[in-house]
């Protein structure tokens, strides 16, 4: 089943903090995504992402990430202490797990919105998961049961031949703000969080690309790629909804 668009699965979505925080107030936090960092050499038509490396061309169709525990990260106050894995559970914006599909033109997209404690955010923390078929996971592998055991799948052409990159990467990401963000109660503060797609099949040299299905779980390729994932994260205020920090 191709993924449909995150507006419906999650996109759009409002997501209330949890409970225990009654008593703080509560301010509005809109998360969007990026693929394209803006000094980045891509192109494509509408809905895909070109990058071209030496003689080599990767043409990305689709890039969709399973995420869970999406919050902020801070320090913790009185009325929302931390739990027992360091995090500020009043703080987040998704439990998950959660299918986000990456918009791959330019600029950013909002994905949802969620209430939070006033305060201020260091850092946007997130879990890449690899769903199974039990306990919380099973009623997202029964709606999307091509990604049990997945947690990242790219589908595109290298070279002008289709692949299908799959990945059960599986690790906690905190990904600092330039700038330290503050939530109130007026207004509603946007952020965006840009994974820098056009880096993923770069080849150790930097002077080609690598095939993505010899990235695939055991191929020659595999840690190369899943440190330049884990390396492509950036998040950021960005008010004006262009994929770059403001």
């Amino acid at each position: 089943m191709r993924i449909g668009a995150m507006k419906g699965l999650a996109l759009g979505a409002l997501v209330m903090a949890a409970g225990g925080c009654s008593d703080s107030e509560m301010g509005d936090v809109r998360l969007q995504l990026a693929a394209r960092a803006p000094a980045s050499v891509v192109s494509g038509e509408p809905g895909q992402l070109a990058v071209t490396s030496g003689a080599d061309e990767i043409v990305v169709s689709e890039v969709a990430l399973v995420l869970r525990k999406v919050r902020l990260d801070g320090a913790p106050t009185a009325s929302c202490p931390e739990d027992a894995e360091g995090d500020s559970p009043c703080a987040e914006l998704r439990l998950g797990p959660a299918l986000f599909q990456l918009p791959l033109d330019e600029g950013a997209e909002p994905v949802l919105t969620a209430a939070v404690p006033v305060g201020t955010y260091s850092a946007l923390k997130f879990q890449l998961h690899r769903p199974t078929n039990a306990n919380e996971d099973a009623d997202f592998v029964a709606d999307n049961p091509e990604f049990e055991g997945i947690s990242i799948r790219v589908l595109g052409t290298y070279n002008g031949a289709d692949f299908e990159f799959a990945s059960d990467l599986t690790e906690v990401e905190e990904v600092t703000f330039p700038e330290a963000v503050e939530v109130a109660t007026e207004g509603e503060l946007p952020l965006t969080l840009l994974v820098d797609v056009a880096g993923w099949f770069a080849n150790e040299a930097g002077t080609g690309l690598v095939n993505p299905d010899e990235a695939n779980d055991g191929g020659p390729f595999e840690s190369l790629v899943e440190r330049q994932i884990r390396e492509s994260f950036r998040a950021f205020h960005d008010g004006d909804v262009d994929g770059a920090a403001d």
